[in-house]
Formats: structure tokens, sequence, C-alpha cells
């Protein structure tokens, strides 16, 4: 193998997420919530909705460009993170009065992130790729379909829903001994006829589909609940 001295490069995005919605009053009370950041939680939250505004950007380009948009953000991929405030067209430039370097793949500090960190899959990956294991359909589907209705794909996530929900059932029936396993998948199963429905007129225009977007967020929390729970049992 031939030896280089060319550099090696990498792509990098800068992106500025502006909380326009959520204006202070004073400099006083944009001290105030910056203060708020020495909670780790608190830090968190705000990357996490920084995250969701970037991936429904991303996901609205996607749609209207015609490229895949299939991976979302994670808080992994921030290479650095700042938080901070300022006047309209300072922080549409990109720059501050006064900001915050976090750490957004999170520390000793992050109890939240550390959770995260505990609960990882790193076994399970092994065990899949090794043939030990495989990967089930509702863990591949159960997070696109969550993906889909936090960036505005509601018709794709209402399509999905059905199949979704009864690969959850018929793969994990047995996959941990817990009483809050068993209840959670009773219920979905119960919510699995009116699922089908809102599956099959998922792309139909409807005034208000209200009703068919908190019954897809009940069995997509139950889903997600039952998924979660087997991966932290099994560990």
């Amino acid at each position: 193998m031939a030896e280089s001295d060319a550099p090696v490069t990498v792509s990098v995005a800068v992106v500025t997420v502006i909380r326009a919605d959520h204006p202070f009053d004073s400099e006083t009370a944009a001290e105030t919530w910056l203060d708020r950041l020495e909670d780790s939680d608190y830090t968190g939250e705000v990357l996490d909705d920084a995250i969701g505004t970037l991936d429904r950007a991303r996901a609205a380009d996607a749609t209207t460009s015609g490229v895949p948009f299939g991976t979302p953000t994670g808080l992994n991929d921030i290479l650095a993170a700042r938080i901070g405030y300022g006047d309209g067209e300072l922080v549409a430039s990109g720059r501050f009065t006064t900001a915050l370097d976090v750490d957004a793949r999170g520390g000793t500090g992050s109890k939240r992130r550390e959770r995260m960190t505990r609960t990882g899959t790193l076994a399970r990956t092994a065990a899949i790729l090794s043939g030990r294991e495989e990967l089930t359909a509702s863990e591949a589907l159960i997070p696109r379909i969550r993906f889909d209705l936090e960036t505005g794909n509601e018709p794709a996530a209402f399509l999905a829903i059905a199949p979704a929900a009864g690969a959850t059932i018929r793969e994990l029936e047995f996959a941990v001994e817990d009483e809050g396993h068993e209840q959670d998948l009773d219920r979905l199963e119960e919510l699995l006829p009116s699922l089908h429905e809102i599956s099959e007129r998922a792309g139909q225009v409807e005034e208000d589909r209200a009703n068919d977007r908190k019954r897809v967020i009940e069995a997509l929390e139950l889903a997600e609940r039952i998924i979660r729970r087997r991966r932290i049992l099994e560990q």
C-alpha cells in the first residue's frame, strides 16, 4: 500500500437553529435562561429540540428535492455545540451576544446521556453480526415511524403503523417475562383493528386527523416501550 502525504478531508456542516418562537423580554431574561444550562438534563432538552428542528428541515428538503433522507441526526454526530442568545441579525449569521460551549455527546455530568450509554446495544449488535441473533422488523420500523411523525411526514407514519405494531406483537410476545410487558402487548393488540383502518386511509385527504394521530402516538409509545424493555432486561 502506497503512503501519501495528502491530508484526509471530511465534510462538516455548520447549522444554527434559532428559537424564534421563544424570544426573550430582556438580556437579563436571556442570561437567566443561559444559566439553566448548568442542568445537564435541561441542556439535553435544548439539544434535542434543536436536532428535531434540524431534522424537520432536512426531511422537508428531502421531500422537495427527491433525494432520500434516511438517517436522523444523533447526539454522537455533533462535533461541537454552542448554545447562546443574541439579536436577530446576529444569530442569523451564526454569532451570539453570549454563548456557552457544551458537550453534546455527554460526559460524566450528564445523567440522561449516561443512561443512554448503559442501555446501549453493542452486545446485541455483535450477536446480530455473528449470526447468533436476528434483527427484528419492529426494531427497524418503529424508529422510522417516530422519525416520520416528528419530521412532519404523517402519511408515511400512518401507513406503516399497523404492520409495525403487528410485527412488534409477533416478534416480542415472549421476549421477556414481565407483567408490564404483557400489559403493553395486550393494549397494543387491542389497538390493531383501528391501526389497520388508519393505515388503509393514510393517503386520503381529511380535514381532521387528530384522533388518528393520538392513536398512532399511543401505539408507537407502547411499541417503543416494549422494545426498550426487552433491551434493558436482556443486559
